[in-house]
């Protein structure tokens, strides 16, 4: 990478850095005139350089000043991961094929293989954004920031995931200067526990930042063998939900605040919690957050529903009204924090992640994993519904716990959640371990019942 290009992104990621000590406190007047901004001008460059939007737009009749604020994209028709995956080409702007992207893939639990490129504008405003955390981070005494926002964090990840690729985009593309402030250290998840117990001792983090079930277990894990591990002054974790169970044993039993962020390899920064942890504060100038039901209707605050979700800063892929495949409802005041930023009040997890009660209704995965993790002797647990009165299900078992009365209190558990005291088939398996999955998340909840 030239030494100017190096430069010029290090001035830019340092310019958006400055603006984080404001941007979530500007009026809500100002950030809904910067979104609205964003929109039209994602739009435009939509129509002109993506093929999908320019065709869509087309059909429909519409053109780029028939949207001129975030309301006005429930215009445009929602677009599902199946059809980012069967032509990934069709949302990538034609001015930056082939061009210099971050590009990352991902799965998700629908299992359609996704490539998102991310160019370097949305890459370098992303890591800026970062400063919402450390301003949260100020918070928690003693305060985990030290001069110039740098602070002692470990990122725990998969080796050759989402986070190695953006560590690595940063490191090519950025002065060492900024790479110093903003990277944090990198520890792959994939070692033995030991091994990572040992790591984490060693490098003694103020923060530690991974998955919420990988980083839930690590510490319950240590709790039951009896593993001094090094104790944080605070705990971020995204990518999936930490069961509250575990939540409140790092909180009640270590000591260690935790909080959370919203995020995806589709968008990034989303949203993220902050220190009154009354909601995830939603990055309004990097996306726009629509909450819809079934039939794509937006829903009041205070109603969950499916998110849909549109990129406002990156130019490469560009989505618009994309079905993320996430729960989540809307609050309905500001927080006490001051932040301006709207407030998701609750994140329900994944549309997929779910189980089938016989009367039909959907229980989501926060509610199974609250319920199970009540379980005594439980340390880890997959479900898996293979039909409506069938669920199969690996337990890793506390040490010194009795397996057998272990499974016998998790089969009722099941067929209490379900509503299935006397039909229920559950064939459960008492294992060591379960392995995350291929991007490092934990599958805790999964229904194959045709919905």
């Amino acid at each position: 990478m030239d030494l100017i290009c190096k430069a010029y992104w290090s001035a830019f990621t340092a310019w958006h850095a400055r603006r984080e000590r404001t941007l979530p406190w500007w009026p809500a007047g100002r950030l809904a005139a910067l979104q609205d901004r964003r929109v039209r001008d994602i739009v435009a460059h939509a129509y002109a350089t993506v093929p999908h939007y320019r065709e869509t737009m087309r059909a429909l009749g519409l053109i780029p000043a028939d949207v001129v604020c975030a309301a006005d994209l429930a215009k445009l028709p929602p677009v599902g991961g199946a059809e980012l995956a069967a032509a990934p080409e069709r949302f990538l702007s034609t001015a930056h094929a082939g061009g210099n992207t971050l590009l990352l893939t991902t799965t998700g639990t629908t299992g359609h293989f996704k490539q998102i490129h991310h160019d370097p504008a949305a890459v370098f405003a992303a890591l800026a954004a970062g400063g919402r955390h450390r301003t949260v981070a100020s918070s928690v005494p003693p305060s985990t920031t030290r001069p110039h926002g740098g602070a002692r964090q470990l990122v725990i990840a998969p080796p050759a995931g989402t986070n190695a690729l953006i560590r690595d985009y940063h490191r090519a593309h950025l002065l060492p200067m900024p790479v110093g402030r903003f990277e944090p250290a990198f520890l792959p998840l994939d070692r033995p526990f030991v091994d990572l117990v040992a790591a984490i001792n060693a490098s003694r983090p103020d923060t530690i930042v991974s998955f919420g079930r990988f980083v839930g277990y690590l510490y319950r894990r240590a709790m039951e063998a009896n593993v001094a591990i090094h104790r944080p002054r605070l705990i971020w974790y995204g990518g999936d939900a930490m069961p509250e169970a575990d939540r409140r044993l790092i909180e009640e039993r270590h000591g260690i605040p935790v909080f959370s962020s919203y995020q995806s390899c589709e968008f990034l920064r989303i949203a993220f919690q902050c220190e009154r942890r009354e909601g995830h504060h939603v990055s309004t100038d990097h996306v726009v957050l629509r909450v819809v039901d079934p039939e794509g209707r937006d829903v009041p605050a205070g109603t969950p529903g499916e998110v849909v979700i549109t990129n406002l800063v990156n130019r490469a892929t560009v989505l618009i009204n994309f079905r993320l495949g996430d729960r989540v409802t809307l609050g309905g005041r500001p927080c006490a924090c001051g932040r301006t930023l709207p407030l998701i009040s609750a994140l329900d997890g994944r549309s997929e992640d779910l189980l089938l009660r016989a009367d039909g209704e959907r229980v989501h995965e926060s509610v199974v994993l609250r319920r199970l993790y009540d379980v005594p002797g439980l340390s880890n647990v997959a479900v898996v519904q293979q039909a409506l009165a069938r669920i199969d299900a690996r337990v890793v078992v506390a040490p010194g716990a009795d397996a057998a009365a272990t499974a016998a209190s998790l089969r009722g558990a099941l067929s209490e959640l379900l509503g299935r005291p006397g039909d229920l088939q559950t064939d459960i398996s008492v294992v060591d371990d379960i392995p995350a999955g291929p991007g490092g998340k934990f599958r805790a909840v999964t229904c194959r019942v045709p919905q």
